[in-house]
Order: structure tokens, then C-alpha cells, then sequence
């Protein structure tokens, strides 16, 4: 990751369909709070790419 990336620890996520896309209310363990608004499409990607995440973690699992 890019040294200016702050990392955060989630405390909860909440989405939301608005409109024409779809918002994500983000609040961190150390009270940040911040909303994403993204495509279905770019959530799809997202998707696809935590599926793939924990397809692997359970593999090693097993």
C-alpha cells in the first residue's frame, strides 16, 4: 500500500441503496466515520475479491 493509506479497524458497515448507486456508512474502532458511494459494478469486483480472500483462508483451514 501507498505510504498517504491511513488504515482503519472496523467497529461496523452499513450499505444503503441511493439512487443510482449503492453507499457504504463506515464507522472505524477509534470513532472515524466516512461514507464510500460506489457502482454495483465496482462492488461486484469487490465481492469477487473477498470471496476469493476467504475461499482461500478456508482451503488453508481444512
Amino acid at each position: 500500500m501507498a505510504k498517504d493509506v491511513t488504515t482503519y479497524t472496523l467497529r461496523q458497515a452499513l450499505a444503503a441503496k441511493v439512487e443510482d448507486h449503492i453507499e457504504i456508512a463506515v464507522e472505524a474502532e477509534d470513532g472515524t466515520k466516512f461514507k464510500i458511494r460506489a457502482t454495483s459494478e465496482q462492488l461486484d469486483a469487490l465481492t469477487g475479491d473477498l470471496e476469493s480472500i476467504l475461499d482461500g483462508d478456508e482451503a488453508g483451514d481444512a
